[in-house]
C-alpha cells in the first residue's frame, strides 16, 4: 500500500526481493476463453504473476483478495510475488527485460514511465465486459492513471493525513487537546507551549512535499497549475504557507525527526519525542503493533487562511501489456480494486476503500478522524502530470534548504518554481545550475558548479556537506550543489539520466554500474586519475571490481562495510550462557540462539530472507553464487545448499526468526528494541544505536568461523561522472577528492565509514565499529559482484530463502531454481 511508501523517509535497511517469474510475452495467448463462474471470461489455464510492495500486513491483506479471487475465479492461478524494496527500479529492470509481473501496482513514476509506451494494458474495455466503470471510483483518484481519456489502472487504496499528538504532551503544557476547529495559528499556540514546557518537542514535520501540501492547499495554493503547464511554487499562497513552516523551524516549535533522533515523525510520536506530527491512516497499525502502550489520539488538520485542506495519496493497479493473459490479468484487477473486496480490506483497518459508498466503513475512531480529510474542499491528489515526482522532489529539496539555513524562503522557493518549470515543459531540469570544477587537477572549467547527488540520511548528507567544505578550500573556484535524493535514488537517477538532466557526480553501486557503464554514461576516470597523482593502487583493490569495465574505471570507491555479530549481552545473561568469542563457529552461535529462545524473553537470532546475511554462510562453507569469470551459476552447489541447510534448520526450530517475526522492521531494530539476542548487522549499527536506542547495550564482534573458515561480505559504493557533464575536469576533480585519502581520512574520524584506502585500515575507532571491521580481512570474504546483473543475482538467492521460509519449497527446489535464474541472468550479459 501507499502508506509505507511515505512513512520511512530516512531509509532503514529491509528486504531486498526481486521479482524474477515472468508475465511477459509479446503475443497474447491463444486459448479460447472458457466460461466458468468468474464475471468474465478468461483465457483456459492462466497463471498470472502479481507483484507489489509493502510489509507483512499488506502481503496478508492481497493473499486474503487472491484467495477471494479464487472463490470467483477458479480458473485463474494467481503467484503473488511481493517486492517490499526498490520495487520501482527492479520492475523497471524486468520490464526493460520481459520477465515482469502480468499485474502490478502502479504509481505516478510507473504511470509516466509505462503509460506513453504502451507497457500498460488500457482497461476501459475489461471493464465494461464486467460490468463495472470509472464512475464507481472516486474521481480523483483516478487522475494519475488516466492517459487521453484511457484508463491504465485502477486505484486500490488512497489515504490522507490528520494531525497526530500526544495527549500527555499537552497535559504537560496545561492546554486543551485539538479540535476540529483548530486553525493553524492553534497549531503554532499549542506547538510553542509543549515546547516550552520541556518534556516534549512541539510539531514535527520533515522537509517533505508531502506533509507541506495540506500548507499550501489550506493557503489556497497548488505547486502546478492544473493543465499541468506551468509551476506555481513562487506563487505568494505557497510562500505565505513556507513561510509560517520556516518560521516555526526558526523559533523551534517545529523541528525534524532527525532532531529529536528519530526516523521519521510517526516514530516521534511512538518514542513521546514530539507532541504532535501530521501522519496518515498508517499509524493506526504502526502503533498497534510497535508502541502499543502509548495513548495517541488523530483529529482533521487544522484549518488553513483559505479552509480546510488535505492531500490524498493513492496507487493503483494495473496490467502488463505483455502479459500473455490479458482477460484473466484485467479480471484479478478488476476484482481486486472492486467494491466487494475493497470493502473487505477496509474492515481490516489496513485501507480506505475507493468506491465512495463505502467512506463511511472505517472503524477506529483515529483512522476515522484522518480519512476526514478526503472531503475537504481545498483537498487534492498532488499530481502535476508526468512529472509528478520532480515537481514534488523539487518542493521537498526547497524546503531542506530553508531548514539548513542555505537559503532563504524566497530564493529556495524561486529556485524550486524555475526547476519545476523545465519538469512541466518535459525538458526536465538540472537543479542548480551547472558551470565549472576545481583542484586535483589544474585548467578546470572556469566558473563550475557542479550537482553532486547521493542516498543518505541526515548523518550521510552532513558528512558530504563537510566533505564540499573540504573541497572548496583547495578548489575555491568550483561550486558543488549538493542535492541528496533519501529515497528511490536509482530510479529517480535513471529517470534524470534518460532525461538529460542527472546531477554531474552521482553515487554509483553495481545497478547504476550495470545501467550506465556499457551504455557509455560515466566517464572513465583513469587519465584524470594519473592527472591527478592517483592510481587504482590506492584503493582496496575488491572495491573496485564492481566499477571496472574492459580494465577502465568508472567509479572511486567512497566506502565500504562488512557484516559482524551483533547481540545483546542481556540476553546472554538471562540465557545463563557465555558471550561469543572470536573463535566461535556456525555451531556456538546455533547453540546460543536455541538457549537464549527457550528463555522465552528475546528471539534467539534475527536473519531476514536476504543474500547479504546469508553471503557469509555460503562464503563460509566454500560457496558463491557465481564462477569467478560471472558465467556459471553456483547456488545449487554443495556448499550453498548446506549453507541454506543450516539456516533453514534454524528457522525451522524456531532459533532464527526474521525481523517480522518479533515486530521489526529490520534486524537491527529487532536489537534496538531488544527482541532478539543475535544478528548479523554491519557498522551502520554504531550511530543507529547511538541516535535510536542510546540506553540499550549491544556489542559486536567478528562472525562465527565457518566449515571452509572465516566469510564475510563487503558492501561498497563508489561516486562516478556523468558522461554528459559540462565540466568533465571539474567534476573529476571533485570525485577524485571526496574519495580520495584525505578526505576519507576525515570521513573515518566520524565512525560513519570505513576508508577505502589500505593504510587507514586502523583508524576505526569504536570497538564495536572496529570488530565489525575485521571482516574485511577474512580468507574467504568477498564482495558480490557477478558482473552486470549482480542485483538480478543476489535477489534470486534472497527470493529462494523467502520461499523456503515459507514453506513453499525445500531447500533443493528452491536453490535449484534460483540456479536457473541466475544462469539465465550471466547468459543474458556473455
Amino acid at each position: 500500500m501507499l502508506k509505507k511508501t511515505f512513512i520511512f523517509l530516512s531509509g532503514l535497511l529491509v528486504l531486498s526481493l526481486m521479482l524474477v517469474a515472468c508475465g511477459g510475452g509479446e503475443e497474447e495467448a491463444t486459448q479460447e476463453p472458457v466460461p466458468s463462474e468468474c464475471f468474465m471470461n478468461v483465457e483456459e489455464g492462466a497463471t498470472i504473476v502479481f507483484s507489489g510492495w509493502g510489509d507483512e500486513t499488506e502481503q496478508q491483506i492481497y493473499h486474503d483478495s487472491i484467495e477471494r479471487f479464487a472463490e470467483v475465479c477458479p480458473a485463474v492461478t494467481v503467484d503473488y510475488q511481493p517486492i517490499p524494496a526498490d520495487f520501482q527500479t527492479k520492475l523497471k529492470a524486468s520490464m526493460a527485460g520481459g520477465t515482469a509481473a502480468d499485474v502490478f501496482y502502479v504509481d505516478d513514476q510507473l504511470m509516466t514511465a509505462f503509460g506513453p509506451t504502451g507497457q500498460l494494458l488500457p482497461l476501459d474495455d475489461y471493464m465494461s465486459q464486467a460490468g463495472t466503470s470509472r464512475g464507481d471510483f472516486i474521481p480523483a483518484l483516478l487522475s494519475i492513471f488516466t492517459l487521453e481519456g484511457d484508463t491504465y489502472a485502477l486505484p486500490k487504496d488512497w489515504g490522507t493525513l490528520g494531525l497526530v499528538y500526544l495527549p500527555a504532551a499537552f497535559e504537560s503544557a496545561g492546554i486543551d487537546e485539538p479540535t476540529a476547529d483548530w486553525t493553524w495559528d492553534d497549531l503554532k499556540a499549542a506547538a510553542e507551549a509543549i515546547a516550552a514546557a520541556g518534556e516534549y518537542a512541539g510539531f514535527c514535520q520533515n522537509a517533505d512535499w508531502a506533509r507541506f501540501a495540506p500548507w499550501a492547499f489550506g493557503n489556497g495554493g497548488a505547486y502546478a497549475t492544473d493543465d499541468f503547464s506551468a509551476p506555481l511554487l513562487n506563487s505568494s499562497e505557497v510562500l505565505v504557507a513556507a513561510e509560517y513552516v520556516a518560521a516555526m523551524y526558526a523559533d523551534g516549535s517545529l523541528v525534524s525527526a532527525a532532531d529529536v533522533g528519530a526516523g521519521w515523525c510517526g516514530e516521534a510520536i511512538g518514542k513521546e519525542l514530539a507532541g504532535m506530527t501530521y501522519e496518515g491512516g498508517w499509524m493506526v497499525n504502526y502503533m498497534r503493533n510497535d508502541f502499543p502502550d502509548v495513548n495517541w489520539v488523530a483529529q482533521e488538520l487544522p484549518t488553513g487562511p483559505e479552509g480546510k485542506a488535505d492531500v490524498i495519496f493513492t496507487n493503483g493497479i494495473g496490467v502488463n501489456a505483455a502479459t500473455k493473459y490479458p482477460k484473466a490479468a484485467a479480471a484479478f484487477t478488476i476484482f481486486v480494486t472492486g467494491a466487494d473486496n475493497q470493502g473487505e480490506i477496509v474492515k481490516t483497518g489496513f485501507a480506505y476503500s475507493t468506491h465512495p459508498e463505502q467512506l463511511d466503513d472505517v472503524v477506529d475512531p483515529n483512522d476515522a478522524a484522518i480519512a476526514k480529510g478526503g472531503s475537504f474542499d481545498l483537498t487534492r491528489v498532488a499530481y502535476w502530470g508526468p512529472n509528478t515526482g520532480k515537481v514534488n522532489d523539487a518542493v521537498s529539496q526547497a524546503l531542506e534548504r530553508v531548514y539548513l539555513g542555505d537559503q532563504t524562503v524566497e530564493e529556495s522557493f524561486a529556485q524550486a518554481q524555475e526547476e519545476a518549470a523545465e519538469f512541466l515543459t518535459g525538458e526536465g531540469a538540472e537543479v542548480g545550475t551547472i558551470t565549472d570544477t576545481a583542484c586535483p587537477l589544474s585548467d578546470l572549467e572556469e566558473g563550475a558548479i557542479i550537482v553532486f547527488s547521493g542516498w543518505g540520511d541526515e548523518t550521510e548528507q552532513q558528512i558530504y556537506h563537510d566533505s564540499i567544505e573540504r573541497f572548496a578550500e583547495v578548489c575555491p573556484d568550483v561550486t558543488v550543489d549538493y542535492q541528496p535524493i533519501p529515497a528511490d535514488f536509482q530510479t529517480k537517477l535513471k529517470a534524470s539520466m534518460a532525461g538529460g538532466t542527472a546531477a554531474d557526480v552521482f553515487y554509483v553501486d553495481d545497478q547504476l554500474m550495470t545501467a550506465f557503464g556499457p551504455t557509455g554514461q560515466i566517464l572513465p576516470l583513469d587519465d584524470f586519475m594519473a592527472e591527478a597523482g592517483t592510481g587504482r593502487g590506492d584503493f582496496l583493490p575488491a572495491l573496485l571490481s564492481i566499477f571496472t569495465l574492459e580494465g577502465d574505471t568508472y567509479a572511486l570507491p567512497k566506502d565500504w562495510g562488512t557484516l559482524g555479530l551483533v547481540y545483546l549481552p542481556a540476553a546472554f545473561e538471562s540465557a545463563g550462557i557465555d558471550e561469543p568469542t572470536a573463535d566461535w563457529t556456525w555451531d556456538d552461535l546455533k547453540a546460543a540462539a536455541e538457549a537464549i529462545t527457550a528463555t522465552g524473553e528475546y528471539a534467539g537470532f534475527c536473519q531476514n530472507a536476504d543474500w547479504a546475511r546469508f553471503a557469509p554462510w555460503a562464503f563460509g562453507n566454500g560457496g558463491a553464487y557465481a564462477s569467478e569469470d560471472f558465467t556459471t551459476a553456483l547456488a545449487a552447489s554443495d556448499a550453498v545448499f548446506e549453507a541454506a541447510e543450516y539456516v533453514a534448520a534454524m528457522y525451522a526450530d524456531g532459533s532464527l526468526v526474521s525481523a517480522a517475526d518479533v515486530g521489526a522492521g529490520w534486524c537491527g531494530e529487532a536489537i534496538g528494541k531488544e527482541l532478539a539476542g543475535m544478528t548479523y548487522e554491519g557498522g551502520w549499527m554504531v550511530n543507529y544505536m547511538r541516535n535510536e536506542f542510546p540506553d540499550v547495550n549491544w556489542v559486536a564482534q567478528e562472525l562465527p568461523t565457518g566449515p571452509e573458515g572465516k566469510a564475510d561480505v563487503i558492501f561498497t559504493n563508489g561516486i562516478g561522472v556523468n558522461a554528459a557533464t559540462k565540466y568533465p575536469r571539474a567534476a573529476a576533480a571533485f570525485a577524485i577528492f571526496v574519495t580520495g585519502a584525505d578526505n576519507q581520512g576525515e570521513i573515518v574520524k566520524t565512525g560513519f565509514a570505513y576508508s577505502t584506502h589500505p593504510e587507514q585500515l586502523d583508524l576505526v575507532i569504536d570497538p564495536n565499529d572496529a570488530a565489525i571491521a575485521r571482516g574485511g580481512g577474512f580468507d574467504l570474504t568477498r564482495v558480490a559482484y557477478w558482473g552486470p546483473n549482480t542485483g538480478k543475482v543476489n535477489d534470486a538467492i534472497s527470493q529462494a530463502l523467502e520461499r523456503v521460509y515459507l514453506g513453499d519449497q525445500s531447500i533443493e527446489e528452491a536453490f535449484n531454481q534460483a540456479n536457473e535464474e541466475i544462469q539465465g541472468y550471466l547468459d543474458e550479459v556473455q
